[in-house]
C-alpha cells in the first residue's frame, strides 16, 4: 500500500500504538473517524480491515476492504483472501489469493492460506512446496508442508517428508513439546526406535500435530488424515504406547459428558503404567487429572501425563456442567466452546499457545470453582496475566469480572482478549498490582513475552536491588478500589501473585470481613511459615481452607455460607 499524504501519518502511528496495547476498540473508531471525513483514503480503509479482522468483526473487515478489491496489489488481495476465509467462503477465498499471486507470485503468505483450504489434497502439497520455494526461510512454510504431507491421502510421501524435516534441522526451527509423543508418520519403516523420524526426536515430532491443527482451519481434513496413519501404527503394534498416546492427542480436543471415548483413549495410554496408580481412576476425571498433574510436576513420564491429565479435566469440566466442552486451535487462537458459549484466546508466543493447547491440565480446581459461579457473581482477578480464567469466567459462565494485571507484556494481550471476545462490558481491566499500601513501586520481572510470570511487586524500595529489571507501577489495595467504586464488590476473588500474598491479603481486611465474599482462591506457597501466616489471616476472617488440585492451591470458602461457595 502506498503511504498515503503526510497528515494521515499520525493517524496510522497511533492505530498501531493503540493495537500494541490491545486497545483495538479505541484504534478502530479512531480510523472509522478519519475514513468519514477522507472516503479516499485508502489506506486508511486497508489498516481499518486489519484492526476489525483483529477485532473479529469479520462482516466490518469484509466492508472496510471492499473498495480495495480492484487494486492489483498482494497485500490486499491477501487480506481480502483471509477475511473471506474466516467469514468460511472459500471459493471466494481461494480467487482472491490466486490473485494475489499473480500480482506478486512470490507472496508466500497467499501461498501458505492457499495450504490451509485443502490441507489433505495434493494440490495442498504443491502449493506448500510452492510456499517454501518463494521463501526458503521462513518456517511457516515449512511447517505446512509437514503438515500436509502428515495429513496426505498417499502413502508414498516419505521421501517428501525426510526432505522437508531435513530442511527444517538444516533452518534450526524448533519445535514445543508441550504435549503428548506421536508418531504420526505415513511409513512405520522411517520410525526410529525412539519414536522419532529423519532425526527429529518425538517430543519435536508433536510440535508438528500441534502446528497442523493451529495452522489448517479445515482441521477436520487434517486430524481425519492423521488418525488414519496413527490407528495404522497401533493396529501394527499395539505393545507399544506412542501410538496410543498419538491417537489422544488428536481427541483430546472435545468432550462430552456421559461420553467415555476420550477417557478410554486415555486409559490405553495409562495402562501402561508410569502416570495413574491404575486406570480404574479415570471414572473420577477430575482427581485422575491431579494425580497426573502432579506426575508431570515431578518429571515422570512427562509428555504422557500432560496428556492424560488434559484429557481428565476435560472430561471433568463437561460432566461438572452437563454441556460439551470442546477446545480447538485457529491460527494464533485458541477457541473454546461450551455449550453455546464460545471464547477465544489469543496466543502471541509459544508460552501461551502451549498453556492453551492442554488448557484443562493445569488447575482443573478452578475450572471446578468457576463452574459453580451464579449470574450475578463478580470474579477478582489478581494477577490475571492474559486473561485465561478472566476470559472463561466472564465469557463461558457469565460473571463480571475486574481483572488486575500490571506486566506490560501480559497486560497488552489481556486487553485484546477483552476486545476479540466483546467482553468490555463486563470486563474490567487495571494495570495495577493490588497490594497493602497505595504507591508506586517496583515490578520486578524477568523481561519475556506475554504468558510470563513469577513478577513481583514491591512497594518499599529503600535498599532495592537496581541490577535486577523492573518496572514502575501504581499499587492499589483491594479494599481502595472497591471504596472507590473503581471495580464491584468481588463475591470471588482469585489470586496468583508469586510471593506477594501477605501484602495483597492485608490490603483487602475489610472485603474479606464482607460476608457477601464467597470464596477465595489462593496460590500460596502455605508450608513455608509465611505461607502459614497468610492462611491463617484469611481464615480469621470466617473461612475454610482445604487443598482444591495441587499442594500450593488453596480454595477458602466462608463458613457460614457453604451452599454459595460452588
Amino acid at each position: 500500500m502506498d503511504q498515503g499524504s503526510k497528515a494521515t501519518v499520525p493517524v496510522y502511528a497511533v492505530a498501531e500504538q493503540l493495537r500494541r496495547g490491545g486497545r483495538f476498540a479505541a484504534a478502530s473508531e479512531m480510523l472509522e473517524q478519519h475514513c468519514r471525513r477522507r472516503p479516499d483514503d485508502l489506506q486508511a480503509r486497508y489498516v481499518l480491515a486489519v484492526v476489525r479482522r483483529d477485532l473479529d468483526d469479520l462482516a466490518g473487515a469484509a466492508v472496510a476492504i471492499r473498495p480495495l478489491l480492484g487494486m492489483p496489489q498482494a497485500p490486499v488481495q491477501h487480506l481480502a483472501g483471509l477475511i473471506a476465509l474466516d467469514l468460511g467462503r472459500e471459493e471466494r477465498a481461494v480467487g482472491r489469493l490466486r490473485r494475489a499471486l499473480v500480482c506478486d507470485p512470490a507472496h508466500p503468505g497467499a501461498w501458505q492460506s492457499l495450504v490451509v483450504l485443502s490441507a489433505s489434497e495434493a494440490r495442498a502439497v504443491a502449493w506448500a512446496k510452492a510456499a517454501m520455494a518463494v521463501d526458503p526461510g521462513d518456517p511457516g512454510g515449512c511447517i505446512d508442508l509437514v503438515c500436509t504431507l502428515l495429513a496426505a491421502r498417499s502413502a508414498t510421501v516419505a521421501p517428501g517428508l525426510m526432505a522437508a524435516l531435513a530442511t527444517l534441522r538444516h533452518e534450526g526451527i524448533e519445535f514445543s513439546a508441550a504435549g503428548a509423543l506421536s508418531e504420526l508418520m505415513p511409513d512405520w519403516r522411517a520410525v526410529g526406535s525412539d519414536g522419532g523420524v529423519g532425526g527429529f526426536g518425538a517430543a519435536e515430532l508433536l510440535g508438528l500435530i500441534g502446528s497442523a491443527l493451529s495452522r489448517f482451519r479445515s482441521a477436520l481434513a487434517v486430524e481425519s488424515g492423521m488418525t488414519r496413519r496413527i490407528t495404522r501404527l497401533a493396529v501394527w503394534d499395539p505393545g507399544r504406547r506412542l501410538p496410543w498416546l498419538g491417537l489422544l492427542v488428536l481427541r483430546s480436543e472435545r468432550a462430552r459428558p456421559g461420553d467415555g471415548g476420550l477417557l478410554r483413549a486415555a486409559a490405553r495410554v495409562a495402562a501402561f503404567g508410569g502416570v495413574l496408580e491404575d486406570t480404574a481412576r479415570l471414572a473420577r476425571p477430575f482427581e485422575a487429572c491431579v494425580q497426573a498433574k502432579a506426575v508431570a510436576a515431578a518429571g515422570r513420564d512427562v509428555d504422557p501425563a500432560i496428556r492424560i491429565g488434559h484429557a481428565a479435566g476435560l472430561q471433568a469440566l463437561a460432566e461438572r456442567v452437563g454441556r460439551p466442552v470442546e477446545l480447538r486451535m485457529a491460527g494464533e487462537r485458541r477457541l473454546v466452546t461450551l455449550g453455546d458459549r464460545r471464547i477465544a484466546y489469543h496466543a502471541p508466543s509459544d508460552g501461551v499457545a502451549g498453556f492453551a493447547s492442554v488448557l484443562f491440565l493445569f488447575e482443573p480446581g478452578l475450572w471446578r470453582w468457576m463452574a459453580g459461579f451464579r449470574p450475578d457473581d463478580v470474579l477478582l482477578d489478581i494477577g490475571a496475566n492474559v486473561g485465561i480464567y478472566t476470559i472463561a469466567a466472564a465469557g463461558l459462565f457469565g460473571v463480571r469480572v475486574a481483572a488486575l494485571e500490571p506486566y506490560g507484556p501480559n497486560l497488552a494481550v489481556l486487553r485484546r482478549n477483552v476486545a476479540i471476545n466483546r467482553l468490555a462490558d463486563r470486563v474490567t481491566v487495571l494495570p495495577v498490582a493490588a497490594t497493602d499500601v497505595e504507591r508506586t513501586g517496583r515490578l520486578y520481572h524477568e523481561g519475556g513475552e506475554a504468558g510470563a510470570a513469577s513478577q513481583h511487586f514491591e512497594t518499599a524500595v529503600d535498599g532495592a536491588d537496581e541490577s535486577e529489571p523492573f518496572d514502575r507501577v501504581e499499587g492499589v489495595p483491594v479494599d481502595v478500589l472497591v471504596e472507590r467504586g473503581t471495580i464491584p464488590f468481588p463475591t470471588r476473588i482469585k489470586i496468583d501473585v508469586d510471593g506477594n500474598e501477605r501484602a495483597v491479603i492485608e490490603g483487602m481486611t475489610r472485603t474479606l470481613a464482607d460476608p457477601r465474599l464467597h470464596s477465595v482462591r489462593l496460590e500460596v506457597r502455605w508450608k513455608r511459615p509465611e505461607g502459614r501466616a497468610v492462611v491463617e489471616r484469611v481464615e480469621s476472617f470466617g473461612f475454610r481452607a482445604a487443598i482444591d488440585d495441587d499442594a500450593k492451591n488453596l480454595l477458602f470458602t466462608r463458613v457460614d455460607f457453604p451452599s454459595k461457595t460452588g
